[in-house]
């Protein structure tokens, strides 16, 4: 069963429908956009659509090294271009520690050269730069105020008074108090219940390898949801996490484990969960993620990121590609994936990417335990 204490990613309903009338509004709606109550970040909001004020794309990177500075703004910048913007808010949270005790700061206000830089990068690529802010957070009553010659200043509204906030809220978002409380969702569970399963898969594989042991055999079928020889079906594990009765002891983590460590397998339940929105996905393989041992737990941690960027949640994606990758460096689909999330690839597109054939009904011999393997040698 998911440990307590272990949130299960938000999926919301439906797209957020409301309007951001003024920029301390937009600054209460950041943590429902990215998942968290940002600090010391700079982040570039595109807004598009047919109207010009749709937001297309939010973007969050930690408060670069001013050496560093013009790099990441370029990078930034030349993401926005991908979802064809009308214009760019650039927001810049936190910084310096004394000026953002409050306001008036009585010179120029923290990180007045990033914001400079991030202006002329937007410019460079021909985008317009509609407002650029800086605040102290984004909880209520943390000081904020415009870099522009306006001098707009304020403090940031409570959540509850904001359309947004109130909209995001009742569609079931939680904005988490920051990046550590995101970080939870994917932390492995603890290190006694990993090392007790990693010594099942081990010798599950050694079994599985040699032709002469009987005690296990791991022939899968091709359809994960319904294949005969699937000792754990990921269908039926997909379906108990979307009615809240998903169950996890080490029997069960180390059959999906091994289900997913055939890349037919993990494929095939990538694509379903990119045909369509699958109910549970993400509450299963966070919950995998957190109970399977390295080099396995890359591959749910690789599909919570592909449910997370089916979505448009590019925090939550970043962080289990994080995961991912700590415990399978140089994981193939998770290149693919980290590639398409720095892009700032819109979710249609992720979805057309990910979407494929259903895989063929002939059953065919595969190779379990690729992971495992390659962590022996």
């Amino acid at each position: 069963m998911t440990p307590p204490g272990s949130p299960a990613p938000a999926t919301p309903p439906t797209t957020l429908v409301t309007r951001l009338r003024n920029p301390d509004e937009l600054l209460a709606a950041l943590p429902y956009l990215i998942g968290f109550h940002p600090c010391d970040s700079l982040l570039f909001i595109a807004f598009g659509g047919s109207s010009g004020r749709r937001i297309e794309l939010t973007q969050r990177v930690d408060l670069p090294p001013a050496d560093d500075a013009p790099a990441v703004c370029r990078a930034l910048a030349a993401n926005v271009l991908r979802v064809a913007p009308a214009g760019v808010a650039v927001v810049v949270v936190g910084g310096d520690p004394v000026a953002a005790g409050g306001v008036p700061f009585g010179g120029a206000l923290p990180s007045n050269d990033l914001a400079a830089v991030a202006e002329e990068a937007l410019v460079a690529c021909g985008v317009t730069v509609q407002s650029r802010t800086w605040a102290a957070g984004t909880g209520a009553g943390a000081a904020w105020a415009c870099y522009d010659t306006c001098g707009c200043r304020g403090a940031v509204p409570d959540p509850d008074t904001t359309p947004f906030a109130a909209t995001a809220v009742a569609a079931g978002l939680v904005a988490l108090a920051d990046r550590a409380d995101l970080e939870k969702l994917v932390a492995p569970t603890t290190p006694g219940r990993l090392r007790r399963r990693a010594r099942m898969l081990t010798r599950a594989v050694d079994a599985a390898l040699d032709p002469a042991d009987p005690r296990v055999k791991l022939g899968l079928a091709d359809d994960p949801t319904d294949g005969p020889g699937d000792p754990v079906p990921t269908g039926h594990a997909l379906d108990e996490a979307a009615a809240g009765r998903l169950h996890l002891d080490d029997g069960r983590v180390v059959a999906l484990a091994l289900a997913l460590s055939d890349v037919e397998v993990r494929d095939a339940a990538l694509a379903r969960c990119a045909a369509s929105d699958v109910d549970g996905a993400e509450h299963l393989w966070a919950a995998l993620t957190r109970e399977t041992p390295d080099p396995e737990a890359a591959e749910p941690a690789v599909l919570l990121a592909a449910c997370a960027q089916l979505r448009g949640d590019g925090a939550l994606a970043g962080i289990a590609l994080d995961r991912a990758e700590q415990a399978w460096p140089g994981h193939r689909l998770t290149r693919l994936l980290r590639a398409v999330w720095a892009a700032g690839i819109p979710p249609e597109r992720v979805r057309e990417c990910l979407s494929a054939p259903e895989p063929p009904a002939m059953p065919v011999t595969r190779v379990v335990g690729r992971g495992r393997r390659r962590s022996r040698r």
